[in-house]
């Protein structure tokens, strides 16, 4: 026995063929927001970094006429920088290091060298005494990188959790030590 279903009115036509639109453009808007959040969920990993600066150099100047502020500092008229800007000259000179912890630290930071505002990077000379110590530190923002000019010295850095391991490493006169960024070191 042959089972014919009885024809559909035009009006039965009509919904069926706006049913199966309606379907159709559903099925398309979740594909297009399921691409969009996978996307807006990529990109999100892929630029999790800090941005690019705004402009090329920002020496650092205290007089905030006709100047822009910019981390913290007033940002000189690029078009009166000069080579000074970016000039320090002292790390030759040995610091004191007749104190209790037998260290003498001589930094280059945008307090010394103007033009160092907002490039992320400053240098240091540490001097010691015999038995001398650098008390445990961190740089939450930056890597640091250590070079022996002269003499023997213990460095060392620990991990973060969850196994908190301790590396060290005596250095000698040439050798050179990578602190990775914001990791407790000496």
């Amino acid at each position: 026995m042959q089972n014919f279903s009885s024809p559909l009115t035009p009006t039965e036509r009509i919904v069926k063929i706006i049913r199966d639109k309606t379907l159709a453009i559903m099925k398309k808007g979740v594909s297009f927001l399921v691409t969009v959040a996978l996307m807006a969920l990529a990109s999100s990993l892929a630029l999790a970094s800090d941005p690019s600066p705004l402009q090329d150099t920002c020496v650092a100047i205290a007089e905030p006429e006709n100047a822009v502020f910019v981390n913290g500092k007033f940002c000189k008229n690029p078009n009166l920088t000069k080579a000074e800007d970016f000039f320090y000259s002292g790390l030759d000179k040995p610091g004191n290091i007749s104190n209790p912890v037998g260290s003498a630290v001589t930094p280059v930071n945008v307090a010394q060298i103007a033009g160092l505002n907002t490039l992320g990077i400053s240098a240091v000379r540490i001097d010691y005494a015999p038995y001398g110590q650098n008390p445990p530190h961190t740089h939450p923002r930056a890597t640091e990188i250590l070079t022996v000019l002269e003499g023997t010295l213990l460095v060392g850095f620990v991990t973060s959790n969850p196994e908190n391991r301790l590396f060290t490493k005596v250095l000698n006169k040439g050798d050179v030590f990578v602190f990775p960024i914001g990791l407790i070191h000496f």
